[in-house]
């Protein structure tokens, strides 16, 4: 009968496509300590004659071969990239995603969406945790990163400059940011699972953004909400000149954010919804990412650009040999009357946090295009709070022009309130 039962569900796991699949693997015993051995995957050795303590630059990027990826050797040969190379280290969450993931991940089913059905979720029964620790095909692995461990909450005070390569800084902003990542899908802070209120109207993160400087943005604030289904980021801005909220679409597939060199989408590696692209998962490797990079932040961080290359644009930091998938996209939501201006984007997605380190950018036409470049310092409290984000650089390889993103403050799991991303809280903070 054992055998006849196993033929029949074999027999029925080949009728059914692989992505409507539950996961088979059992994560019972997934833990803290085991996470990096049982998520992730190995990272491959260090190439002959490099390694930790060693400066990589155009002289000798060569020698660490695939683990510098296109775009990456670009910035690297021509603009002066250089990188101070330190030892992998392992990552995991926190003991409530790593307990709903050992509890939720067996009943996880996702299916893939056709190339115009890009507003339907394609993922069902997932309540918390990562979605598939051990994903099989490109979506799995877009849902990781969509989900990846990044706290419920987090507060961040950051400096925005705009960069090009000949003159230098031209414009730089000042901006708070506060966001509950996890209105529902809660592992770290109480009430679990979710934000009942916001929750029953289908909200899955709301934000408020308010600038600090300069004088003629001062107090310019916004409210953004995105919804658990893949529709379109809402949300209010707040003019003081007005004084009053305009109700506006925001985080819309291909629109930039602040007319940056950054793309909404662009954040975190990719913010959108999974189901916006087509994904396919090309494989495995190893490359250089700053996963534990070292950035002091607080109000001298722009002393972080002043590394070991010549350029303007060159951080300081520490690279490390990351496990990755390699993820790569292509935009759905592109029409003839709303073309978007990707044509393919790669992810380099770490095995372990799913975290995007590193996004590579080519045109419509084919031709490398950006580079968007993510770094992470170390979690003051690996088992309940985040690696928090310390630098973002979104770099035009055609344009040699970047912004750069420099936290003065990253703290996640702060307690955010229902109450604090409100219209009445987003009209309060105007004078």
């Amino acid at each position: 009968m054992r055998t006849r039962n196993g033929l029949l569900r074999l027999l029925l796991l080949m009728l059914v496509p692989a992505t409507a699949r539950p996961q088979e693997a059992s994560f019972e015993d997934l833990t803290v300590e085991n996470w990096a051995r049982q998520v992730g995957f190995s990272p491959d050795p260090w190439p002959d004659g490099i390694g930790p303590g060693q400066v990589l630059d155009a002289s000798n990027r060569s020698l660490a071969g695939a683990m510098i990826p296109a775009g990456l050797d670009q910035w690297i040969d021509r603009l002066g990239l250089a990188l101070n190379l330190a030892p992998y280290r392992p990552m995991h969450p926190s003991e409530g995603y790593v307990r709903a993931t050992r509890e939720g991940a067996s009943r996880v089913q996702v299916r893939q969406t056709g190339p115009k059905d890009y507003r339907t979720k394609a993922v069902q029964g997932y309540q918390a945790g990562l979605p598939f620790p051990a994903p099989r095909d490109g979506l799995q692995v877009a849902y990781n990163a969509a989900y990846a461990w990044q706290g419920d909450d987090a507060r961040l005070w950051f400096e925005a400059l705009w960069i090009r390569a000949r003159s230098g800084i031209w414009r730089s902003e000042e901006w708070v940011w506060e966001a509950i990542h996890r209105v529902m899908h809660r592992t770290d802070l109480p009430p679990l699972p979710d934000l009942g209120v916001l929750a029953r109207d289908d909200i899955q993160y709301a934000s408020i953004a308010v600038a600090r400087r300069p004088e003629d943005r001062r107090q310019v604030a916004a409210l953004l909400t995105r919804y658990e289904r893949p529709l379109d980021q809402v949300g209010f801005a707040f003019l003081p000149s007005m004084r009053r909220d305009l109700k506006m679409l925001s985080g819309t597939p291909g629109v930039t954010w602040n007319q940056s060199d950054m793309l909404w989408e662009d954040i975190r590696g990719y913010s959108g919804h999974p189901e916006w692209y087509d994904w396919t998962l090309t494989g495995r490797a190893t490359i250089l990412a700053p996963m534990h990079a070292g950035v002091p932040l607080g109000p001298k961080v722009r002393q972080v650009l002043q590394g070991e290359g010549p350029g303007p644009f060159n951080p300081r930091i520490l690279w490390e040999p990351r496990p990755v998938y390699v993820l790569e996209g292509r935009p759905k939501m592109d029409t003839a009357l709303s073309p978007h201006p990707y044509g393919r984007v790669v992810l380099y997605v770490d095995a372990e946090s799913f975290l995007v380190p590193l996004k590579v950018v080519w045109d419509r036409k084919g031709r490398l295009w950006k580079v968007v470049l993510h770094a992470w310092n170390d979690s003051p409290d690996p088992r309940r709070v985040p690696p928090p984000l310390s630098l973002a650089i979104a770099l035009d390889l055609r344009r040699d022009r970047a912004t750069v993103f420099l936290p003065r403050l990253s703290e996640s799991n702060v307690g955010l309130r229902v109450s604090d991303v409100t219209e009445a809280r987003l009209r309060a903070l105007s004078p």
